[in-house]
């Protein structure tokens, strides 16, 4: 049975690097997936992955389809559906997780972050957020909010050794919910 999929765009719908939804989608169907969706104009998509394709190859060549499509480089990051459904669970903030879902976030790492520097990485230095490193996600409660933090994901990515894309909890369950209808 194909596997459904997340996938998850990073940097773009900023600083001109537009990519609509309609254009994702038609990238994803050009490959051979099925069932795609979107959600929000933030670089999501979910879908039943094609016959030919497998997990490691699903985000590079997405990725290169967008780059084709739109004429800048497309990051792609994907979790599987199992992967999708594991990250829902594991969180470790389920108080702010049901009451404050939009200041928490989840960063989803192109790999495992640097053991050692997350391992000292000290969150108080930025404020009052709240700070889980988990495999291949980072949860990241904003107590105040993301926008006027100084604990940004580009010094998350410096202490994960890392590049990564983050979503907010409320975005994270849409996607859930997608990758529940396609099973």
């Amino acid at each position: 049975m194909p596997e459904v999929t997340v996938a998850l765009l990073r940097a773009v719908n900023v600083g001109g690097r537009t990519v609509r939804s309609a254009d994702l989608r038609a990238a994803a169907a050009e490959l051979g997936h099925q069932r795609v969706a979107t959600y929000a104009a933030s670089g999501n998509a979910v879908l039943v992955a094609s016959p030919d394709s497998s997990p490691e190859t699903i985000g590079p060549r997405l990725s290169r389809a967008l780059g084709r499509l739109c004429g800048f480089a497309v990051p792609v990051l994907t979790r599987s559906g199992t992967q999708w459904d594991r990250l829902v669970v594991d969180v470790p903030f389920t108080d702010h997780a049901a009451d404050d879902p939009s200041r928490l976030t989840v960063v989803c790492w192109e790999g495992t972050p640097d053991e050692e520097s997350v391992g000292t990485f000290d969150a108080a230095r930025y404020g009052e957020e709240q700070v889980a490193w988990h495999g291949e996600e980072t949860y990241v409660y904003y107590p105040h909010g993301i926008g006027r933090s100084r604990l940004t994901l580009d010094v998350l990515s410096r202490a994960a050794g890392r590049v990564g894309t983050a979503r907010n909890w409320r975005t994270v369950l849409a996607l859930q919910s997608l990758v529940d209808e396609r099973r």
